[in-house]
C-alpha cells in the first residue's frame, strides 16, 4: 500500500521522550511513524533503565526508528547516572591529542550502544572565538580552528567506528553569537571570507571524514542569506552544505520550538522553508503538538504545491539510509561497558571518570 504524505510527512521528524517511561505522547507520535526520539533531558537512574526505555520504545514502534541523545560532555550529557562522566569538550581541546579524542569518541560510542542509542546529537563544532557567547563556551573543544576541526573530526570517527552515528552541530557556526538561539535569532555579520577561514573549516572536515549526520542551526548568517535563518535558508543547506561542500549525509534543523523560530515564523512556514532548503529532519523535541502540526503542515504542503514532493521523497531517502546504516544492527556492546573502569581511566586525566551519581538499575 502506498503511504500517505501524511505519513511520509511523518517519517521526516524526530520527537523527544521527556520521561523515564513510554507516556501516551509518545505512543501518539509513534502511531503517526516518526523517523526518531531524542532522549531529552533527563536523568535515569542507571543503563539498565535506560536500555529498558529504548526496547519499549523499538518495540511498540514494531519498525525501524532512530534514538538520539545529547552527549557532548559536562552539562550536555543527557545520560548521566551510571555512565561514564565526561567532561566539558574544552578540556579535550586543550590536550590538543587527536588520537586521544578519538579513543574518547570510542568510549561514547560503546556505552551509547550498549544501551540501544543510534544518534549521538554531537560532538559540537562550534569555534569559541567569542568569550561572551552565552550558550556554546565550554561546550566547544576550543578558540582554534585547527584544533576544533582535527579533535572534532577524529572524536566523531571514534563514535561512529562504536556503530553510533555522529551529528556535527552548530552548522554553520554557533560559536561567535552574543545571543541564545534558545530564546532569540543570533545575527551574525561576519564576511563569507571569514566564515571560510574559521567557522566553516572544522564543518569541511566533518564533511571530508564522512561524517553520519549535522545539526543546523538557527542562525541568520548576512552574508550568506539575510532573510533566513541557517536551519531555513536554501543558501546555505543546499548551498553551501550539499553543493559547495558536497555533503550528502543526513541533515537535521535544530529544535523548531526555540525562540529563535518561533519568535519569527509560524510552523507552516518552518515546514515550507525547511523542506525547501534541504532538510532531511525536523528536531522537535519540546512540544508534541508542535510535531503533529510539522507533520500536518508538509503534508498539506504538498497537496498545495507550497512543497516539493520530490524534496519530501529525497529527505526520506537519507532518513532510510541513516537507519539502514545504523538502527538496524544488533547490539553488539555488553552492557557492562557503562560506566566501566577502563573507560574511567581512560578518562580521568581530562577530569572525566567515574559516574557521580550511580543509582541503582531498578524501576523499584
Amino acid at each position: 500500500m502506498t503511504a500517505t504524505w501524511t505519513e511520509k510527512a511523518a517519517e521526516l521528524i524526530c520527537v523527544g521522550v521527556k520521561t523515564p517511561r513510554l507516556e501516551d505522547d509518545t505512543k501518539r507520535l509513534l502511531d503517526r511513524g516518526v523517523a526518531g526520539v531524542l532522549l531529552y533531558d533527563f536523568a535515569f537512574r542507571g543503563p539498565l533503565e535506560a536500555q529498558k526505555l529504548i526496547n519499549s520504545i523499538k518495540e511498540y514502534a514494531g519498525r525501524s526508528l532512530f534514538v538520539a541523545v545529547d552527549h557532548e560532555g559536562g552539562e550536555r550529557s543527557h545520560l548521566q547516572r551510571g555512565f561514564t562522566r565526561l567532561p566539558e569538550l574544552r578540556a579535550l581541546g586543550e590536550t590538543r591529542d587527536g588520537a586521544y579524542a578519538r579513543e574518547v569518541g570510542r568510549v561514547i560510542g560503546r556505552e551509547l550502544r550498549a544501551i540501544g542509542i543510534d544518534l549521538c546529537l554531537g560532538p559540537v563544532l562550534d569555534i569559541a572565538t567569542n568569550p561572551h557567547n552565552p550558550v556554546i563556551g565550554m561546550r566547544s573543544l576550543g578558540p582554534d580552528a585547527a584544533v576544533v576541526a582535527e579533535l572534532g573530526t577524529q572524536l566523531s570517527r571514534g563514535i561512529q567506528e562504536e556503530g553510533v552515528a555522529a551529528c556535527g552541530k552548530h552548522f554553520p557556526g554557533h560559536g561567535d553569537t552574543i545571543s541564545d538561539s534558545n530564546h532569540q535569532l543570533p545575527v551574525l555579520a561576519h564576511g563569507v571570507s571569514r566564515l571560510e577561514e574559521v567557522e566553516l573549516r572544522p564543518f569541511v572536515r566533518a564533511v571530508e571524514s564522512r561524517i553520519a549526520a549535522m545539526l543546523v542551526g538557527h542562525i541568520l548568517f548576512r552574508a550568506l542569506d539575510p532573510k533566513y535563518p541557517a536551519s531555513l535558508s536554501r543558501p546555505i543547506l543546499y548551498g553551501l552544505l550539499r553543493q559547495r561542500l558536497g555533503y550528502r549525509g543526513f541533515v537535521m534543523i535544530d529544535d523548531v520550538d526555540m525562540g529563535a523560530l518561533t519568535q519569527h515564523f509560524q510552523v507552516s512556514e518552518i515546514a515550507e522553508h525547511g523542506i525547501a532548503a534541504g532538510a532531511d529532519c525536523f528536531l522537535c523535541a519540546r512540544r508534541p503538538e508542535t510535531a503533529l502540526a510539522l507533520i500536518d503542515s508538509i503534508a498539506l504542503g504538498v497537496e498545495r504545491g507550497t512543497v516539493l514532493p520530490e524534496r519530501v521523497e529525497t529527505a526520506r531517502r537519507r532518513v532510510g539510509a541513516l537507519l539502514h546504516r545504523y538502527a538496524l544492527g544488533p547490539r553488539m556492546t555488553p552492557l557492562s561497558e557503562v560506566g566501566s573502569e577502563r573507560h574511567a581511566r581512560l578518562l580521568e586525566p581530562i577530569g572525566g571518570g567515574r559516574p557521580s551519581l550511580r543509582a541503582p538499575d531498578s524501576e523499584d
